[in-house]
């Protein structure tokens, strides 16, 4: 290899030094790319948490109003019950 002059030297190494450059840059912009990208990402996951917390609390209503139901149900079944027995009582009677 021939001797190069200190001219091409610090030619060659400005060269080399803007390539890394570009692959800085380049590896930057991907960077901010997946920064942006996980922002969203993150946005995304807090409406998410927000719904599923809307959809609990939705649950939690179903159940009461389940709860309330099965009590009425319960007390009318009872009703019914006593009704019932009522009539046989007043059959005996007769």
């Amino acid at each position: 290899m021939a001797e190069m002059t200190d001219r091409e030297f610090l030619s060659a190494m400005l060269g080399r030094i803007n390539e890394i450059g570009a692959d800085v840059k380049a590896i930057k912009d991907r960077v901010d790319s997946m920064d942006r990208r996980m922002g969203n990402l993150e946005d995304r996951m807090g409406n998410l948490e927000n719904r599923m917390g809307k959809l609990e609390d939705t649950v939690q209503e179903i159940k009461q109003v389940q709860i309330q139901q099965s009590e009425q149900i319960a007390g009318i079944a009872v009703t019914m019950m006593e009704h019932a027995a009522s009539i046989r009582t007043l059959k005996l009677v007769k």
